[in-house]
């Protein structure tokens, strides 16, 4: 039987879902690191794929941390956060992919420094 993990007020939950958010910035920092030109090529959507999945992985690790630790850290547009999950993931007529491009290469690490938990490998 597997043991639960750690309960909505543990801190040990928010240091769990930090880990997470890290490493989908990892994944986002690699996407970035093969360059405009490949995130763009119009014949390959890969790069942009996964580039949607970890903007909406992010946005559900942020809506899983404890409401006390958001608070704790206003300085982190939540709400926006969401938007632009909610923005790509609905693709709402079609999304412009820089704002895709502008959302894991500008935006995510911006966050994962306000948080203090650089990606790994930076």
């Amino acid at each position: 039987m597997t043991q639960p993990g750690p309960s909505r007020g543990d801190p040990a939950r928010a240091d769990a879902i930090l880990a997470d958010i890290r490493r989908f910035g990892a994944t986002a920092a690699r996407v970035v690191a093969r360059g405009r030109t490949r995130f763009f090529e119009p014949d390959d959507d890969d790069q942009r794929r996964i580039a949607r999945s970890v903007v909406v992985d992010l946005s559900t690790a942020a809506d899983r941390l404890p409401a006390a630790f958001r608070n704790a850290h206003p300085f982190i547009d939540w709400a926006g956060i969401r938007a632009t999950r909610n923005f790509i993931a609905r693709d709402y007529t079609g999304t412009d992919d820089e704002v895709l491009w502008q959302a894991i290469a500008v935006q995510f690490p911006a966050i994962l420094a306000r948080l203090g938990i650089a990606a790994p490998g930076r």
